[in-house]
C-alpha cells in the first residue's frame, strides 16, 4: 500500500512539474504590450497631453524635445484618442512602405457610413483598391 502511494505522489509531482515547465517554456499568457511604443508620462485625465502641447513652446519644438527623451517613435494621448508620433525619416519610410495597409486604413464609424455614402467619399474611404482608384482620379 505504501508503494502505491509513493508512486502516486511521485507521478503527481512529476506531472505538476512538467505542467509548470511547459507553461513557462511556451508562455501562452505573454502580453503583447512589449511591442507598443513608449507612452509619454504626464497625461491629464480628460485633457490628456493637450496642455503639454499648448504650453510656452510651439508644438513642434515640444514634440522634438519629447523625441529626444523617448526616442524616434512614441505615443501621446490627444483627448481620448491615442496618437503615434514618428520623428525619424527611416521609421516613417518603413511605416509608409512596408506597413502601409495598417497605417493608411481608417476606422469604420457610423458617421462615415451615413454621411459619406457608405464610405464612398475619398476622405472616409477605407484603404484598398477603391481608395487607390479614387486617388488616381483625384
Amino acid at each position: 500500500m505504501d508503494l502505491v502511494l509513493d508512486c502516486l505522489n511521485t507521478t503527481t509531482i512529476a506531472l505538476v512539474f512538467l505542467f509548470f515547465f511547459f507553461l513557462f517554456l511556451y508562455r501562452p499568457f505573454k502580453f503583447v504590450d512589449d511591442r507598443k511604443a513608449p507612452k509619454v508620462a504626464g497625461a491629464w485625465p480628460i485633457l490628456s497631453h493637450l496642455p503639454l502641447l499648448s504650453g510656452s513652446q510651439t508644438p513642434h519644438r515640444m514634440l522634438g524635445a519629447l523625441a529626444d527623451k523617448y526616442g524616434p517613435i512614441f505615443s501621446i494621448k490627444i483627448g481620448v484618442k491615442e496618437a503615434l508620433v514618428i520623428s525619424n525619416w527611416e521609421v516613417a519610410k518603413e511605416c509608409f512602405t512596408t506597413n502601409d495597409r495598417v497605417v493608411s486604413s481608417r476606422p469604420k464609424i457610423a458617421a462615415s457610413e451615413h454621411l459619406g455614402y457608405n464610405q464612398a467619399l475619398f476622405g472616409v474611404a477605407p484603404y484598398g483598391p477603391y481608395w487607390r482608384e479614387l486617388r488616381r482620379i483625384i
